[in-house]
């Protein structure tokens, strides 16, 4: 920052730190692999995004194609119950400080809030910075195994 700074960058010519945009980045976990991510979102809810996701994922997995689904529609997760998929499928790993993602029969890698939840029928009345976190957690302390397609089924309105 230089002498004098008023901190209205916009009309600001100089090329100083507090300039910079913060990094929002969140990183994999060690290990992980995904090469691209394909959001599902609708302004609304009811809409089949849950069906779009779960279709898109058994479509390009028949095409040889190996691919996840992370389930950001915390509190109205459908995925899992989509691909016969109970509570504990999604487990922690070994370390104790990451998590390995549920297993479909046709290997397609699931994480979702109600895998993880004691009583998988139990609501989740989280909102806002709390869901997000825990967005970030799937993504970034999930162990995905060379995910060529993951695809997020995004809650409504996003």
């Amino acid at each position: 920052m230089t002498e004098g700074c008023t901190h209205d960058c916009g009309s600001c010519g100089m090329d100083c730190t507090s300039r910079d945009s913060p990094n929002f980045r969140v990183y994999l976990a060690e290990g992980s692999s995904v090469e691209k991510v394909i959001g599902i979102v609708s302004g609304k809810g009811g809409v089949g995004k849950s069906l779009v996701t779960a279709l898109l994922a058994c479509g390009t997995n028949r095409d040889g194609y190996k691919t996840a689904i992370l389930d950001a529609d915390i509190t109205g997760p459908s995925i899992p119950k989509a691909f016969g998929l109970m509570r504990g499928s999604a487990i922690t790993g070994l370390d104790g400080a990451h998590m390995l993602p549920g297993l479909s029969k046709g290997d397609i890698e699931v994480m979702s809030s109600n895998l993880l939840l004691e009583h998988e029928t139990d609501p989740i009345i989280w909102r806002g910075p709390v869901i997000a976190n825990v967005v970030k957690q799937f993504w970034s302390e999930t162990i995905w195994t060379d995910v060529k397609y993951m695809f997020v089924d995004m809650p409504p309105g996003t």
